[in-house]
């Protein structure tokens, strides 16, 4: 019998305000619009609620961002038994802190601050630095893979072990990189984008793993751009 071994899915959120603006938001609470409720929606129902796609019935544990849009994204995605789940709010899923940067646009720090500023080599005045966040990416996946190396001690023969992760943009850009061990700066190589159509603001990453979880080199992410179009990617180290 081939073992079936535990998938963790990494969501971002849905559109706020100021994703649809580009500001940069991290501490500040903003909730999903009209849209941004739908595309949450969406994501319930062509991915977790799609029998052919994925098995939700596998998913026993989920860990989401402190964060009010994350919690509204979590709270729109349709599980079977989802109240029985064991759900975990954990600060160290809240997004990069963006210090002296929140609420503010790119363009405009290039304008008036740093024309030549880069999130991913230059950080945040009075914010977190990309060491900082990664550190705080490892504990997760430390605990993410605790909990399914216990599910796969507990329970050999039988499914389940994946874990659902809701949470932001640049956060999740390096948890996926970390988890590959990855330097966290090629999280920028890693594409969230925003305030377009159907659900492309809402990625999912399927990490398959491997060799319990010890082997990354063949993790795949799948990643879920559209209605219509579905793409895998396979990163080799």
């Amino acid at each position: 019998m081939v073992l079936r071994l535990p998938v963790v899915y990494l969501v971002r959120h849905g559109e706020t305000e100021w994703s649809k603006t580009g500001q940069h938001t991290s501490t500040t609470e903003v909730e999903l619009t009209p849209h941004g409720i739908t595309q949450a929606r969406d994501l319930s129902r062509f991915v977790f609620e799609n029998q052919y796609f994925i098995n939700p019935k596998n998913i026993t544990s989920i860990f989401v961002s402190p964060r009010k849009r994350a919690q509204q994204t979590l709270g729109l995605i349709a599980l079977p038994q989802k109240d029985q789940i064991p759900t975990f709010t954990d600060p160290n899923l809240a997004e990069w802190n963006y210090g002296d940067y929140e609420g503010i646009t790119t363009h405009e720090i290039h304008s008036t601050k740093y024309a030549f500023w880069d999130i991913w080599r230059d950080g945040c005045p009075n914010g977190e630095t990309i060491q900082q966040v990664a550190t705080r990416c490892d504990h997760m996946i430390a605990k993410i893979m605790a909990h399914q190396t216990d599910h796969m001690d507990n329970n050999p023969n039988s499914p389940g072990g994946d874990v659902l992760v809701v949470a932001h943009s640049h956060l999740l850009r390096i948890m996926a990189c970390r988890w590959l061990n990855m330097a966290p700066e090629y999280g920028k190589n890693f594409i969230l984008d925003t305030a377009v159509s159907n659900i492309k603001t809402l990625f999912v990453y399927i990490a398959e793993l491997h060799k319990h979880l010890k082997d990354t080199k063949d993790t795949k992410f799948l990643l879920v751009n559209d209605r219509d179009y579905v793409c895998w990617v396979m990163i080799d180290q």
